[in-house]
């Protein structure tokens, strides 16, 4: 960075440090998290849902080794949560489960990286699932009348 702030060098350091890092205990705590998420999407429950996506990234990213980071991090998630929760009720009012199940199987094909030791496809699914989520949250803003942050099916991202 040539004297100023860049979230995208900061993204970068995030993503780049933390899926190796991540031990059994966080493996398991984003398959509980996952499966959560998977059984919240069946049952058209936004609120769990939310928390258990939340679990999921958190299990992760709680791995960041910086604590001014992931303290952004944090921050930026709850800025985005109400949008977040909007996406997903708006979602689980329309009864489409279509990005809510392109999500868990972005989350379950990230979870197959980390648990298999492959840090690299990790860090590409990584990658796509921002950039969709990214996607999600400009067409949510911009008013689209499917908005695809609806991360749960009936009832949400990256750094």
């Amino acid at each position: 960075m040539t004297g100023r702030f860049s979230i995208a060098d900061t993204g970068r350091e995030l993503l780049l440090t933390v899926p190796g890092r991540a031990t059994p205990q966080d493996l398991t705590a984003m398959r509980a998290a996952l499966n959560a998420q998977r059984q919240a999407t069946e049952e058209a429950d936004a609120h769990a849902a939310i928390l258990a996506n939340k679990a999921f990234h958190f299990a992760l990213l709680d791995r960041c080794d910086n604590h001014w980071l992931l303290r952004f991090v944090r921050q930026l998630w709850e800025a985005l949560e109400p949008h977040r929760a909007l996406a997903y009720r708006r979602s689980a009012a329309r009864g489409d489960r279509t990005r809510a199940d392109e999500i868990l199987h972005e989350h379950e094909e990230l979870l197959a990286h980390l648990e298999a030791g492959d840090v690299d496809a990790a860090l590409r699914s990584m990658a796509h699932h921002r950039e969709s989520g990214l996607g999600d949250f400009h067409r949510l803003l911009a008013g689209e009348s499917s908005p695809v942050g609806s991360q749960v099916a009936p009832a949400t991202e990256s750094p």
